[in-house]
């Protein structure tokens, strides 16, 4: 999705939400060097930018005869009914028609109170060999254990899906093909997936009374990492009412942060990965204890040696953005999502977007780790017409690329502050390089999958009897997944 950044920048041309702002040059980032790239309002690059926003998906423009495509799905969503004035349905609307027109079919979504039900009525539909359903857009960790245990169609199967163009995410083409085919996939066509890119946002005011610069120049010289947010969160956390206690509902934090999120957000960020590959493309665990203990201490020193507000109560974790959102925090670890709640909408003080720190300067590329709870794109195995499924779907990703991206934008910048052109490159910069990971979402439920969170949680810093704990049985674990796709891809 590294083309994104040259596309967005036309998108924000063009978008009536920026109309009142005044004429700024906006600066793009090149992804692979995190580094000023000559893009932007130069009226030379405005000329071909539009080429690139008009790339052609090369499909074949071909007739249905009126046939009814129909997804399972619980967040997303095919067949928008009407316009609502909300901008987000609006777009997907528009998109529908679209396609709906070009091919001649009717776009459906029979739509469930929750994944799992979502899930299991495909399941039900795979086992009776019935073709309900033409597509689903299930839950990443659910339908990572229907993908091995064969209820998916191979996406690269279906003909016509081209996972190099910009609409697909190219991290979950590779973290996703196990022996040799792709069941799960994510991209524009799933907006609300998107939007759970993780992301940091910082209190302009109360950078203001610190007296400390923003950290945009940071990010755009390639130096904001984690030692970078360590020193500027060092000695921030206090106690303001003075009762002697430092606590979330009244005091003052460098970082707030979620514990189902953060620790997943900062380790990814830094590079870190559970599974990853051997030179012939098989998924291996990712077996580097140095690295990972490495990556590990100077999330520490982040979280818990700067006294950060670490909220780990399932039942009250609004709370932990509550506090930023109420100006009691220079940071708050989020996804953009979060973005485009009431908290972030109607706070007073202004605030910024960034990218998720690196690990040291060194690193190539910011990372945006992406929440187990979004939607993948799945084809359930009884699949009649592969041909008709591809053509649609990649249909359906490529205008939602060429319309729907710049309504995702709108509904995370409603905030004044997000509006400003430092927040738009950044969130250029989260949205280029999502991360996902076979670990992760197949062996969720694995002790080692959540070392960094488990351990922030125990203030532990002992990775490695974690590691000797858990490597016998996440490899164990491992060899099954491989095994059953490789079973069920016969």
């Amino acid at each position: 999705m590294k083309k994104f950044l040259c596309v967005l920048l036309t998108a924000l041309m063009l978008l009536p939400a920026f109309a009142g702002c005044s004429e700024q040059n906006k600066e793009s980032s090149d992804p692979a060097s995190n580094g000023p790239a000559p893009t932007g309002s130069d009226p030379a690059a405005a000329e071909t930018e539009p080429e690139e926003t008009a790339l052609p998906d090369n499909l074949p423009e071909k007739k249905f005869d009126g046939y009814t495509f129909t997804a399972s799905a619980h967040s997303e969503q095919i067949g928008i009914e009407e316009e609502t004035g909300e901008v987000l349905n609006d777009a997907l609307f528009q998109r529908d028609l679209v396609v709906e027109n070009r091919f001649d079919v009717r776009l459906v979504t029979e739509k469930f109170d929750d994944y799992t039900p979502a899930l299991e009525a495909l399941k039900r539909s795979v086992t009776a060999g019935t073709d309900d359903y033409d597509c689903g857009f299930i839950h990443m960790v659910s339908a990572s254990s229907a993908a091995s245990a064969g209820y998916f169609f191979s996406l690269d199967e279906l003909g016509y899906i081209d996972p190099t163009k910009p609409w697909w995410d190219t991290d979950c083409v590779d973290a996703f093909t196990v022996a040799g085919h792709m069941k799960l996939l994510c991209g524009m066509l799933l907006p609300n997936a998107m939007l759970r890119s993780s992301c940091m946002v910082f209190n302009k005011n109360r950078f203001d009374d610190h007296g400390l610069e923003y950290p945009y120049s940071q990010v755009d010289a390639g130096e904001w990492t984690l030692d970078a947010l360590y020193e500027i969160t060092k000695d921030t956390t206090r106690d303001v009412n003075g009762d002697g206690e430092i606590k979330e509902t009244d005091d003052f934090y460098g970082l707030t942060q979620w514990y189902l999120d953060s620790p997943y957000s900062f380790y990814y960020g830094a590079g870190g990965t559970i599974v990853t590959k051997d030179a012939d493309g098989v998924p291996v665990l990712n077996a580097d204890l140095e690295r990972n203990t490495a990556i590990y201490e100077k999330i520490y020193k982040v979280v818990i040696d700067n006294n950060s507000n670490y909220h780990t109560d399932i039942s009250t974790y609004a709370r932990s953005y509550d506090v930023f959102n109420e100006g009691r925090a220079l940071f708050c670890e989020a996804s953009l999502s979060h973005l485009k709640n009431d908290g972030f909408r109607e706070m007073e003080d202004d605030y910024g977007v960034l990218p998720i720190p690196k690990y040291d300067a060194g690193q190539s590329q910011y990372m945006s780790f992406v929440n187990g709870a979004v939607s993948m794109l799945v084809v359930p195995s009884v699949c009649p017409d592969p041909e008709r499924t591809g053509i649609l779907l990649e249909g359906l990703a490529s205008e939602s690329w060429r319309n729907v991206y710049d309504a995702l934008f709108e509904i995370t910048a409603k905030s004044k502050s997000a509006r400003d052109p430092d927040s738009s490159r950044m969130m250029d910069l989260v949205m280029a390089n999502r991360v996902f990971d076979l670990g992760y979402s197949h062996l969720y439920s694995q002790g080692w999958v959540q070392f960094v969170r488990d351990l922030l949680a125990s203030k532990s810093t002992d990775v490695a009897s974690m590691w000797a704990k858990n490597e016998k049985i996440m490899n164990k674990m491992l060899e099954k997944v491989i095994e059953a796709y490789e079973k069920n891809n016969e």
